[in-house]
């Protein structure tokens, strides 16, 4: 199972903006589709990071500025693999990356400046 958060487009989008939080299959078939825990609450990508955890993704998809530090250590923790795709791509499991130190530098600074600015 694939955990990742889309718009109503059903595009990946950023796990703090998106409307859904979608599980999938590895063909990128819609197992489930919820609300994203992360409108609500204050800490927005942990939310989405322990939602995933607790739903017992094996993977998550963070669109590009997803990936704070907490919601890193989060899905690590847990033993999730995760994979970077780009905010407004179609749900397409063939442009992903692996995560790296630079991708959880730029979400935690992005997570900042969204709480900064009371987004």
């Amino acid at each position: 199972m694939i955990c990742t958060t889309v718009n109503e487009d059903m595009r990946f989008e950023i796990f703090s903006k998106a409307k859904y939080l979608i599980i999938i299959n590895e063909k990128g078939e819609v197992l489930e589709k919820r609300i994203n825990p992360a409108i609500n609450s204050p800490m927005k990508r942990p939310a989405v990071a322990k939602e995933c955890v607790k739903l017992k993704a094996k993977e998550v998809i963070a669109p590009h500025g997803s990936l704070c530090f907490p919601s890193y250590r989060i899905l690590k923790k847990a033993g999730v693999r995760i994979l970077i795709s780009n905010p407004g791509d179609e749900l397409n499991l063939r442009n992903l990356r692996e995560v790296n130190l630079r991708e959880v530098v730029y979400s935690s600074m992005l997570a900042i400046y969204e709480r900064i600015r009371g987004e």
